[in-house]
């Protein structure tokens, strides 16, 4: 049987965790949909400090390594190296300086003098002894004042008093120096001379990327799962984009509070890739004419629509081998709970949290303006208040990087109610769906039907979501929509909605069971051969165009 190559390109920025990212997420699913047919195989092309992200990110998701080939230039570059190796440093729990170790040791010859003198003291029996231990106990005071930290210290400050005059006059531009330094290497992308390296990095790296694309000949044709890059462009081969939507130009104002000028230049990317390329492919129907063919111009013809197939996660908790299933899927949960809950942003009060049977409502996603977090804390606050609502509301992101939230959380005293959980693992989500009385997604843009849907309802959790296009597309069912949407931009409703949940829990859970078994009937290799498909479409095209021209 031959095997045709496709390729894949990819091209994040370094530093980024593709386990906590919905579009690493998607990409494992993809390939692992791919691991069914025989007769394909991928070949990924990323840059180098991808590399292990993408072999961490296979990894967590036990995506076949078999099955597809990564191929990356094989040595990062040395200011991205001695970046890490800085953050890997500040990482390590820092060892005793000379300084303290000399202190200790101090300390250490103290005591074994004071415990000889002690020592000595109760074992003496005769008045020559007594003098003999008289002039010992002179010796050992001496000792102690001569080697006293106290003594050492005051000796220290007293130079140091002595010298501030030129402390001060040398230590005034390097301290300005180092607080830039200090600054960028703490958030070095909200730092403009440090975002500039990284995009001059990154455009040197793309085209060496490009230079290993120009080798890979049997590749066939080419596909980038989103439309960050436009140096995708530039491979001289049939290429389709992913464009699951452009939320930058739906949210400019709050991506740009949030964001700064990295919004502005993503925004130009995308907009340079989507203008610069050909063949396209998204998940719904609403992006692709109201997004690449209305806003965009792009050709009908040119654009595919590929819908998702579910996001199972049951069998990350599934604990086989025991009679009761269920029960033992719960314990396994709720280990997995405990875990999880070591990762929030609010440490000081879960840490506490012995009994991880308590009530809450879950919200996985990454903190962005298009995400409407502020609406739904607001719904939250009012459940809470007054209507007695006595659950937990349990969010993944991180709360210190979108300080409204943090704002509005600390404002209204929510710091043990609000859980801010950051960095989990695939199973601790499954066990967060499992465990969660209600999934909640108040999001006002997705580029396809949102994953929540189906992740919660694979492990028995309903869900209440924002009433927008995309989710109208995939979940048609009247009753479905009426007890599951709520109108994202009215927080009484969403409040409501939450409410109504919360008391029809299994009535919800039966209606959306029935909706979810007919999606589940769509797998990940049905939407990697129908990507296939469109992909052995643009080849011929290719092919045909390029005969014409010669």
């Amino acid at each position: 049987m031959s095997i045709i190559n496709y390729g894949i390109y990819i091209a994040y920025a370094p530093g980024l965790d593709l386990r906590h990212e919905g579009l690493g997420r998607y990409l494992a699913a993809f390939l692992k949909g791919a691991s069914e047919r025989k007769d394909i195989r991928f070949v990924l092309v990323c840059p180098s400090w991808s590399r292990e992200g993408l072999d961490k990110l296979f990894a967590s998701e036990e995506v076949p390594r078999e099955r597809f080939e990564l191929v990356s230039p094989k040595k990062q570059p040395m200011i991205l190296r001695v970046y890490e190796a800085y953050i890997a440093r500040k990482k390590r729990k820092k060892k005793p300086g000379i300084l303290s170790k000399f202190f200790r040791g101090c300390e250490t010859a103290k005591s074994a003098l004071l415990d000889y003198a002690e020592q000595r003291l109760v074992t003496t029996r005769s008045f020559m002894s007594g003098a003999l231990l008289f002039l010992e106990a002179l010796i050992v005071f001496g000792l102690l004042a001569i080697i006293s930290p106290i003594v050492l210290l005051g000796a220290v400050i007293f130079l140091l008093v002595k010298a501030r005059f030129f402390i001060r006059r040398f230590a005034r531009p390097l301290k300005r120096i180092i607080f830039r330094i200090r600054g960028a290497m703490g958030e070095p992308k909200d730092d403009a001379f440090v975002l500039r390296l990284y995009k001059r990095m990154e455009r040197i790296e793309s085209e060496r990327m490009l230079d290993l694309i120009a080798n890979l000949s049997n590749v066939r044709a080419w596909y980038s799962p989103t439309a960050f890059w436009p140096a995708f462009n530039k491979i001289d081969r049939p290429l389709l984009m992913c464009v699951p939507d452009v939320v930058l130009s739906d949210f400019p104002v709050g991506f740009s509070r949030v964001a700064g000028d990295r919004f502005l230049q993503t925004y130009e990317e995308v907009q340079t890739s989507i203008q610069t390329g050909q063949y396209y492919v998204t998940y719904s129907e609403r992006v692709k004419w109201e997004t690449l063919v209305d806003q965009y111009a792009v050709r009908a013809s040119n654009v595919s629509v590929i819908h998702h197939a579910p996001n199972v996660l049951d069998h990350w908790i599934t604990v086989n081998g025991f009679l009761d299933l269920e029960t033992t899927s719960q314990h396994y949960a709720r280990l997995l709970l405990a875990s999880a809950m070591r990762k929030s942003s609010n440490k000081s009060y879960t840490a506490d949290i012995a009994n991880t049977s308590f009530k809450f409502m879950f919200y996985a996603s990454q903190f962005r303006p298009n995400k409407n977090l502020m609406v739904l804390l607001r719904a939250y606050e009012y459940l809470l208040r007054k209507k007695f609502v006595s659950h937990k509301l349990v969010l993944t992101g991180d709360i210190e990087r979108y300080s409204e939230l943090k704002q509005f959380i600390k404002k209204n005293r929510l710091e043990n109610d609000v859980l801010c959980l950051r960095g989990l693992t695939v199973q601790e989500l499954a066990a967060c769906y499992k465990l969660a009385d209600l999934a909640v997604n108040p999001s006002l843009s997705e580029g396809g039907c949102p994953f929540t849907f189906t992740e919660a309802l694979s492990v028995g959790t309903p869900v209440v979501m924002a009433r927008i296009a995309v989710t109208e597309e995939i979940l048609k069912d009247p009753k479905l929509q009426c007890d599951t949407f709520f109108d994202p931009y009215d927080w009484k409703d969403i409040a409501y909605r939450i409410e109504w949940a919360l008391d029809n829990r299994n009535e919800l859970l039966l209606t959306q069971q029935k909706t979810y078994q007919v999606l589940s009937k769509r797998t990940w290799t049905d939407v990697v051969n129908e990507h296939i498909e469109v992909l052995d479409k643009i080849s011929i095209n290719f092919s045909k165009s390029n005969v014409e021209g010669q």
